[in-house]
């Protein structure tokens, strides 16, 4: 793997605050204790904030290993906790294939945040050869599979082959990112080891936390990172580092269209950019996967030659005037204006297939009817077929309830707009 393969070593911060408030290590610790100290006596001389400490203790009695990780994985809301802002970045670039994702979380926020697409979880050897990247690697489990969770000082001590195959593979040369871990708990402390060992560079190491460089004298990273740089010592919260990031690849993204284009073609991307630059990058990432009729997780539709013209023509068709609003439409001094682009070789009819559905859905919401700017696909824009004249009348299409032309969608193409 190059080091221009970003990898996000996630952590409990992510998770820890508001709106997805898990607990965090002693929180859970306390939880596992309360939950199981009048099963297990052993727990009445174990400090209820050490979570190796009460893991330990339950993991040496009979049936206690299962037991462990059953209540663990019941301890919190790990399954259906609201993802935060953080989580809903890191999984739309993946989605984008820029980056990968490692984490030590047993919460699915990450995978649940991706909208209609789907990021599947590797937590066994098994998912590796059953699932298809990008994938999330919980280093450490998924509470929805209680019998995967590393818990005790024994678990973390030997974990899984594939989870050092693994860590391997993705780490070796890349930049690696770590946010949610402000400090170094003892339970993640040997994966965060091994994590740095295997990047092979300190260069390419980042650690993101508020208080990182401020309280860098106490801090654990000084003693499992102490030639960390000053500048690799990123002072902000995992939310804002993730805006940052999602920022950063959209410019980057939208700034390779304007090399690709002519000079008159750049400053009508560049009015169809100002426009997008009025949301936040989370915004932007989520409409960019909803404009592709068909995405693929991995590949990415912001770089796609498809997406580039379609902006082109957006700024073509309605100067700096577009700004995006809610349903995927941009407000604009032409009216709406929904984009929807083809990166597979399709018919271009399937582009009108997919705006007559989008449209029954704006109508159902009661929304005015954008047009439709489309990118891609193969052949010419089919023309509705009308209803005869002598069923019609002087009626409107939109009365014949379940006519074909009932609703019919406002189509052009970016090739034609920008012709034009």
């Amino acid at each position: 793997m190059s080091a221009s393969k970003l990898v996000i070593y996630a952590g409990a911060g992510i998770s820890v605050s508001a709106p997805t408030s898990l607990p965090s290590g002693a929180g859970l610790a306390k939880a596992l204790h309360t939950q199981l100290k009048d099963v297990f006596d052993v727990l009445g001389g174990v400090e209820e904030w050490d979570l190796l400490g009460v893991a330990d203790a339950v993991a040496q009695l009979p049936g206690g290993e299962d037991a462990l990780r059953q209540t663990s994985a019941r301890s919190a809301n790990f399954r259906s906790a609201t993802p935060g802002y953080a989580h809903r970045v890191l999984a739309h670039l993946m989605l984008e294939g820029a980056i990968d994702v490692l984490t030590t979380n047993w919460d699915s926020c990450i995978e649940r945040s991706c909208g209609e697409e789907q990021l599947p979880t590797v937590t066994n050897e098994h998912d590796l050869a059953d699932v298809t990247p990008p994938w999330v690697l919980k280093v450490h489990g998924c509470a929805s599979r209680p019998g995967t969770l590393l818990v005790t000082t024994d678990h973390l001590a030997t974990p899984p082959k594939w989870v050092q195959e693994q860590t391997h593979a993705r780490l070796g040369s890349a930049v690696v990112v770590f946010i949610g871990i402000g400090d170094v708990a003892p339970y993640v402390r040997q994966r965060i080891v091994e994590a740095i060992d295997e990047v092979g560079s300190i260069d390419n190491l980042r650690v993101v936390s508020p208080s990182i460089s401020t309280d860098w004298e106490s801090s654990q990273w000084k003693s499992v990172a102490p030639d960390l740089r000053e500048e690799d010592k990123i002072g902000v919260s995992a939310d804002q580092f993730m805006e940052d990031l999602g920022a950063a690849y959209i410019i980057t993204r939208i700034a390779e269209h304007r090399l690709s284009a002519g000079t008159s073609l750049a400053a009508k991307l560049d009015d169809a950019k100002n426009g997008l630059f009025k949301s936040d990058a989370l915004t932007v990432l989520q409409w960019s996967r909803t404009v592709d009729i068909n995405p693929r997780a991995g590949e990415s539709v912001l770089k796609s030659s498809e997406f580039g013209k379609a902006l082109i023509a957006l700024g073509h068709l309605v100067g700096a005037s577009a700004e995006l609003k809610h349903s995927r439409v941009f407000d604009t001094s032409h009216g709406p204006v929904e984009i929807l682009v083809a990166t597979q070789t399709v018919p271009t009819r399937r582009l009108v297939e997919v705006a007559e559905a989008r449209l029954h859905g704006h109508v159902s919401r009661g929304e005015p009817s954008p047009l439709f700017l489309v990118a891609g696909g193969v052949g010419p824009i089919p023309k509705p077929e009308a209803l005869p004249q002598s069923i019609m009348g002087d009626a409107d299409d939109a009365d014949i309830v379940d006519g074909p032309l009932a609703l019919v969608p406002n189509v052009r193409h970016a090739d034609e707009v920008i012709a034009s």
